[in-house]
């Protein structure tokens, strides 16, 4: 039976990469998990799942001396360098092709991708946060990785949050939506509002800038940053790990039944016609 050639990216625990392998979708042939962090869990969920295992170390490539958990500004700037990051990319690539992937998961992957990646694979990712929310330029409002989500949904008031999957393209967390998750309740302690949950004058900017470039000194304990942690601990069970396997697995389903085109843009097509947001949402 025909299955599609496909790769798990991953760049920390991996918990999504084990939810994926362990359904045991008949469409997917999992050939690959590849790490860009020397620290990640890669090479040990490929030993124990029996599978490939290649790492293309991006803080060695781009010249960071320090180790992955040890970053400062400096080595951000680097990790940030556009045209070494195209080359890491197309590296990347080379490694991929090698192994004949035609279909990725990016399973908690930190970084945005060159756009050669989207153009040459059909590349699937777990976002913590509702895509479907659009400001007025038609950007994501909860675009971003790991806690950031979460958070911009608690400083607007937001209620629930929400895991979406879509597909990757380079345009950051704009890709097509494929499904949402079922809703996470976020219930902030008692007293705390979107309004007081910060400091007087302090942004989020400012705590994402202490937690990635500081590890967190001034706002590591901030209620925003670990209320934000938790409710993507709750997204990640009630979420990503039930809607990113099945996203996985149809999109497999697809791609077997050549359902996917390209147009002349190299952008993804489905049935011959624009992949629209919410393409996955009726699937059972």
């Amino acid at each position: 039976m025909k299955k599609i050639p496909t790769a798990i990216m991953m760049s920390g625990k991996g918990t999504n990469a084990f939810k994926i392998i362990e359904e045991k979708s008949p469409n997917l042939d999992i050939r690959l998990i590849f790490s860009d962090n020397p620290l990640s869990n890669a090479k040990n969920i490929a030993t124990v799942k029996g599978l490939e295992f290649e790492i293309n170390d991006i803080y060695k490539f781009c010249g960071v001396g320090n180790a992955p958990d040890k970053l400062t500004g400096d080595d951000r700037i680097k990790l940030k360098n556009k045209e070494l990051r195209k080359q890491f990319d197309l590296n990347t690539s080379k490694v991929l092709k090698k192994y004949g992937i035609e279909l990725i998961a990016t399973a908690g992957y930190d970084w945005v991708m060159d756009a050669i990646l989207p153009a040459t694979y059909v590349i699937v990712n777990v976002h913590p946060g509702d895509l479907r929310k659009r400001n007025a330029d038609g950007k994501p409002l909860y675009a971003g990785l790991r806690w950031i989500p979460t958070a911009k949904a608690i400083l607007n008031g937001e209620e629930y949050a929400y895991t979406s999957t879509h597909l990757i393209t380079p345009e950051l967390d704009g890709g097509p939506i494929a499904r949402i998750s079922s809703p996470v309740m976020i219930v902030l302690p008692a007293g705390i509002n979107k309004d007081n949950i910060l400091p007087a004058g302090i942004t989020l900017k400012d705590v994402i800038k202490d937690i990635d470039y500081n590890h967190g000194k001034i706002f590591g304990n901030s209620t925003l940053y670990t209320h934000s942690k938790s409710v993507q601990e709750k997204l990640k069970e009630r979420g990503d790990w039930v809607e990113f396997p099945l996203t996985m697995h149809v999109i497999g389903e697809y791609m077997l039944n050549d359902r996917f085109t390209r147009n002349e843009k190299r952008e993804l097509y489905l049935d011959g016609k624009s992949i629209q947001h919410g393409f996955l949402m009726n699937v059972k």
